[in-house]
């Protein structure tokens, strides 16, 4: 009868032995079932290639001219971030008796640094940053130097010619937000002022921009 017994209990053990064992080689090995390894952008990870188009003025703040901008602007943390651009201005006069007199332009190209404060965070939708820094560059402008008229029309007029290094600091806002599902592209303004070093007339920017989250 013991025997009988004994037999029953070691048969029961090996049973369960089998069918645990058997358990575990159908169960996957925890350190297999963990999450995949996503790489999540967060804020200072991040850096916008942006293209920007606007208005800006000439040398003396005669004339308005057209200003092409692109900009790397990487993300710092989640309150800073920096910008860098490399800038082109191009225009002519619009009055009456400018564009009488012949090759009245102005050419200008410029390197842009500044610091940007997000007072709201990188993280949101929409951005509005506050910026601080410098430019440096050179300009041409094809001017005159005196000019007579007799019933509206040019008679005589004397061409000049002024170019030169252009360097000081510079101050912005801007406002942008983020576009589509994926939030990869953005569109936004930009209006900067740029006040010169020995006195060179202070001028003010105002842009459009599109950029794409890198």
């Amino acid at each position: 009868m013991k025997s009988i017994f004994f037999s029953t209990i070691a048969g029961t053990l090996l049973a369960f032995s089998q069918m645990t064992e058997a358990q575990a080689q159908q169960t996957p090995d925890a350190s297999a079932q963990t999450a995949p390894n996503i790489a999540v952008a967060r804020p200072f990870q991040m850096a916008y290639l942006r293209v920007g188009l606007g208005t800006s003025y000439d040398i003396n703040k005669y004339y308005r001219c057209a200003r092409l901008s692109v900009e790397y602007a990487p993300m710092l943390n989640r309150w800073l971030g920096l910008s860098g651009r490399l800038v082109g201005v191009l225009g002519k006069p619009s009055g009456s008796f400018e564009k009488q007199i012949p090759n009245q332009n102005y050419k200008a190209a410029y390197v842009e640094q500044e610091v940007l404060f997000y007072p709201f965070g990188t993280s949101n939708k929409v951005r509005f940053a506050l910026g601080a820094g410098g430019f440096a560059g050179y300009y041409k402008k094809n001017s005159f130097s005196y000019m007579s008229a007799v019933s509206g029309k040019v008679t005589d007029y004397g061409l000049s010619s002024q170019q030169g290094t252009h360097a000081g600091y510079l101050g912005s806002l801007s406002l942008e937000t983020d576009l589509g599902q994926e939030q990869r592209w953005a569109i936004g303004v930009k209006s900067t002022i740029q006040n010169g070093i020995g006195g060179v007339t202070t001028l003010s920017t105002h842009s459009l921009t599109l950029g794409r989250r890198l």
